[in-house]
């Protein structure tokens, strides 16, 4: 499902807004602050509302009521959910108390602030005075002879002890701040009833949530706060991953748990435990259940080996020899595992920008029951300079194709650092009308970054006498005029300008968008490619990811590069475009294209 629309941010500044003409401004005003957690999920930052599940919590009917993602696409957020809470394995059983996490939308990289932290702070409402403001949604009461708060209470919210009697208690605290003690009222003495509809207002929960807080003052110029470092929970020593070792990048790849150290010990009648010491033969757990044992030498019996898969059912055996080469190993692990291995490229086309992925282990996963397969690429690299950027990988995955790069040095450090290129040659982003001829040359001579002039009186010698006309003129980087004319200038004319210095482009009216922009580069003798491709990462195209862009690259020396693009772009090529100092104009579409 593609993402289009604008950052998360925007729609709750719509809230907060809405919030304040609903409440009038006063001295002293209070944000209601929510804190939101960010996770990943192939290829997106997904912004997520932390959860404990309450008595008689439904989730179905709980997700109705979350967000954009349940909204537009209830199978595909119950997937999303399922990926992000693997402690829940049946949707149908929860219990009180458990913690969850509820997606709620797709974000783009970077369109928050704080988002890389893993969790986000906004201002969900901004209410001037709370107890002032409930009193909108309350009734005048004068107390009178037998009445108590619970009764009162109870005879709007529902039975004592209820949930919704506990909230309509709460309300009541909040709006009567003067009664310190429900069980004190007296005859004639006024106070305020809390209307249930408070309790369906947008606002309402965060009044209570345990990760809002209305007691921070603030005004409408505030920014929003950066959030702290959600803290790393450390892992156990027996489950410690051996660092800078072949494995570590193995399991690292391929979202594995190395296990290195400790001994398992499986049971054999009648005789000693056979001892698995983890230190000599290495094992990698994988969230399906699947375990692979390193065996580094060749000392193990068959029986030892049969009674390792007599305990865990999905257990590999791979031998390798300890100076084994890191290819070699993934060639063993791989063909052990029984994969079946693409012998061609990884293709598609997305909105006409052809797409090619290619690695060294390329093969399919079934991602979930029902689902679209998931494809694999593993390939190696020398360098963490080689990697492939982080926005090409998030479009990937998006397109449900997950690169695993492993690096091939001493050190994993950098491994993942393959962020936007550091060139400080600013892309930009740009489109080009071509409802018409004469409005896409305008359009792109000024996207080419040259000044066009249409409709110049231009006077030249003809036949002895000098003749006036209408053209329309731009000057190239060489200085050079240049007229570009559409079915204006006849026979000898255009020879007889030619002669004064111009150069004269001709444009007739069956020339498509592709033909005119040739005849305006070929003019202007300037370097182009047709159709270029576009490498993502550093390295030889044989294990690479290609796009083939349909339109035209501009590189002349010394200048920018543009890129011409007849294809609408996603955002995750154009940030890679841009970051590679690349200028682009993307062609709007028209029935002459």
């Amino acid at each position: 499902m593609k993402f289009q629309g604008a950052c998360l941010a925007s729609a709750f500044f719509v809230i907060l807004i809405a919030a304040c003409l609903m409440f009038p401004r006063s001295a002293d005003t209070a944000f209601l602050y929510k804190t939101y957690t960010i996770k990943y999920d192939r290829g997106w930052d997904i912004l997520c509302d932390p959860y404990v599940v309450n008595k008689d919590d439904w989730l179905y009917k709980l997700f109705r009521q979350k967000g954009e993602i349940a909204n537009k696409d209830f199978p595909e957020f119950l997937r999303i959910f399922k990926r992000i809470n693997p402690h829940i394995h049946d949707i149908d059983k929860i219990r009180a108390g458990q913690h969850i996490i509820i997606p709620l939308k797709k974000l783009p990289p970077n369109s928050m602030p704080g988002q890389t932290s893993g969790a986000v702070t906004i201002p969900f409402v901004n209410i001037p005075d709370i107890p002032e403001t409930l009193k909108a949604y309350s009734t005048e009461y004068t107390v009178q002879k037998g009445d108590c708060i619970s009764i009162l209470i109870s005879t709007k919210y529902g039975p004592y002890g209820e949930e919704p009697f506990k909230q309509g208690i709460k309300l009541f605290r909040l709006i009567n701040p003067d009664i310190k003690d429900l069980n004190r009222i007296y005859i004639g003495q006024d106070i305020l009833i809390p209307d249930p509809v408070i309790l369906s207002q947008s606002w309402y929960h965060s009044l209570f949530d345990r990760s809002s807080d209305y007691t921070r003052s603030s005004d409408m110029n505030r920014s929003i706060p950066m959030s702290k470092k959600i803290p790393v929970v450390s892992v156990s020593k027996d489950r410690e991953t051996q660092p800078a070792t072949y494995l570590s990048k193995v399991s690292s790849a391929l979202d594995g748990k190395l296990i290195n150290k400790g001994v398992y010990y499986f049971p054999r009648p009648g005789r000693e435990d056979f001892a698995l010491d983890l230190s000599g033969t290495p094992l990698i757990e994988f969230k399906n259940g699947t375990r692979i044992l390193f065996f580094m030498d060749d000392n193990n019996q068959d029986s030892e080996l049969d009674r390792v898969k007599a305990f865990w059912k999905d257990v590999h055996i791979v031998g390798i020899p300890p100076d084994d080469s890191l290819k070699s190993v993934l060639d063993s692990l791989f063909n052990d595992l029984g994969k079946d291995f693409l012998k061609t490229p990884l293709a598609f086309f997305d909105q006409g920008v052809k797409v090619e992925v290619r690695g060294e282990w390329i093969f399919n996963e079934i991602a979930e029951k029902g689902n679209s397969v998931r494809h694999f690429c593993v390939t190696l690299i020398d360098h963490p300079s080689e990697g492939t950027p982080e926005s090409i990988l998030r479009y990937l995955d998006q397109n449900n194709i997950v690169l695993k790069e492993i690096l091939t040095g001493k050190s994993t450090a950098g491994q993942k650092s393959n962020g936007p290129n550091p060139r400080k040659s600013a892309g930009t982003l740009s489109t080009i009308d071509s409802s018409d001829q004469k409005t896409f040359v305008n359009n792109l001579i000024t996207a080419m970054g040259y000044t066009y002039s249409p409709n110049v009186n231009i006077s030249f010698p003809y036949s002895g006498v000098q003749v006036k006309t209408v053209s329309n003129l731009f000057t190239g980087s060489d200085g050079n005029p240049f007229l570009v004319d559409f079915g204006d200038l006849y026979g000898d004319a255009v020879s007889a300008m030619e002669k004064t210095g111009f150069k004269i482009i001709q444009i007739k009216d069956d020339d498509n968008y592709p033909v005119i922009i040739q005849k305006i580069l070929d003019a202007m003798e300037v370097p182009y490619s047709n159709n270029p491709t576009f490498l993502a990462a550093k390295r030889p195209a044989i294990h690479n990811t290609v796009f083939t862009v349909p339109g035209f690259l501009i590189s002349g020396s010394g200048k920018q590069r543009i890129l011409l693009s007849f294809a609408t772009l996603h955002n995750g090529i154009i940030q890679f475009l841009t970051n590679q100092g690349v200028k682009i104009s993307m062609i709007q579409p028209s029935k002459k294209v």
